[in-house]
């Protein structure tokens, strides 16, 4: 009986001892939770404060040039269609399509038979009218001697000088007669009114050509020099017209299929108003075309040699960031912390961006503002080593190139990129 009550005391003590196990397994498995926590709550505030790597670069004042750039459109300052002035046939066609043609080079003959004889009839006529006047001036010579004689009468001398004028009237009839009929034959002849070059030809001889008809010929379009129509913004339109006060405003047009190549010219025409709706101005350009680079009708970039802007406080474009209200750069403090320093964009020229509200030689965040906060803490870098391999370097959200102007809304419409 002793012998059995001993073994149920064991039993119990070993349910007991293993009831107990689990919990402090439990207790130990939580603190192993607890100190992995920990660890990484510390490892994420390290990786907070760790100073982010960024290169920098220093404000400066600098002389810009502002070239605006814009897309045109070629054009011919002069182009005609030839038509006919009279009803004729055509006889002959003196030149081919595509000819580079001279100012008077004859074009068309037509058949100016008909033409010539009424010039031979108008100059046989005027040559009787001028016979019968030297007779008439004869005889009133001859009249007028004899009245000074007392033999006739001043009746007769009236007479004959009546006759002398009528005929002399007569005479101014018969020249302008000719002139018209010689014009009438010179319309047989058409010829080119400016060197240019010609375009198809829609007639061929043996062709009846009609006058005061809507029919061409041919067209002629002058290639030396050619011209380039294109917009830019209004806010340029001071900049461009002071240019103008200075000479002749430059171009330079790039030539199609050619992207090294550029014809140069000069700006010749301003629009007189300002498109409401596109909030653009006409310019138009005339460019030496003497080889013929470019064409009418293609679409070029246009670059406008506009001046430039001395002591300018420059940046290069992507160390500007666009916020959500405006644009600012981070300056980096002495104490290597950053700040926003809200700035105003005034235009992008070439690799610089013109802004105010900065002071010069103040160091900017080049790379790496992505990643800062205000008040985070950064090091300076090499460009280019913030990837640790030598990459391309992260860029700041860029500009944009058609900011506009300081002082303008950021709503103003733009033609074109400007640089």
């Amino acid at each position: 009986m002793l012998h059995i009550t001993k073994i149920s005391t064991a039993l119990i003590l070993g349910s007991l001892l293993a009831a107990c196990h689990p919990k402090e397994a439990s207790k130990e498995t939580g603190n192993k939770e607890h100190s992995t926590a920990s660890a990484a709550g510390s490892s994420a505030n390290a990786s907070a404060a760790r100073p982010q790597p960024v290169t920098t670069v220093l404000s400066r004042i600098d002389t810009v040039p502002i070239v605006l750039s814009a897309q045109g459109n070629v054009l011919s300052l002069d182009e005609v269609d030839i038509r006919p002035q009279k009803t004729g046939m055509i006889s002959k066609i003196h030149f081919t399509e595509g000819d580079e043609v001279k100012r008077g080079q004859l074009l068309f003959s037509l058949d100016d038979r008909e033409d010539q004889a009424n010039v031979k009839k108008a100059e046989a006529t005027l040559a009787g009218t001028q016979s019968q006047i030297v007779i008439a001036q004869r005889e009133l010579t001859r009249n007028t001697d004899l009245f000074n004689q007392k033999f006739v009468s001043s009746a007769t001398v009236d007479t004959s000088r009546s006759k002398l004028e009528t005929l002399q009237s007569t005479l101014d009839q018969n020249k302008a007669a000719l002139d018209q009929a010689r014009a009438v034959l010179s319309y047989s002849s058409i010829r080119a009114p400016f060197n240019g070059r010609a375009g198809r030809i829609d007639v061929r001889p043996g062709s009846l050509v009609l006058a005061n008809t809507t029919i061409s010929l041919v067209k002629i379009t002058r290639m030396d020099p050619i011209g380039v129509s294109f917009n830019l913004a209004e806010r340029d339109l001071v900049r461009l017209r002071a240019a103008q006060r200075n000479g002749p405003v430059s171009v330079q047009v790039d030539v199609p299929g050619q992207r090294d190549e550029a014809v140069k010219g000069k700006v010749v025409f301003i629009e007189s108003t300002v498109d409401k709706v596109s909030g653009t101005i006409g310019v138009k350009a005339e460019i030496d075309n003497a080889q013929r680079k470019l064409w009418p009708g293609q679409y070029v970039t246009v670059r406008v040699n506009a001046g430039q802007i001395n002591d300018a406080l420059v940046l290069p474009p992507q160390a500007i960031v666009n916020g959500p209200n405006n644009r600012f750069v981070y300056i980096v403090k002495p104490d290597m912390t950053v700040a926003q320093q809200p700035i105003e964009l005034v235009r992008i020229a070439g690799r610089n961006a013109i802004v105010t509200g900065i002071e010069p030689n103040q160091k900017v965040v080049l790379e790496g503002a992505s990643n800062l906060r205000p008040g985070s803490t950064v090091v300076e870098v090499p460009a280019g080593g913030r990837n640790g391999k030598g990459g391309k370097a992260e860029q700041s959200a860029p500009a944009s190139e058609s900011a506009p102007q300081a002082g303008e809304k950021n709503g103003a419409k733009a033609a074109g990129s400007t640089q």
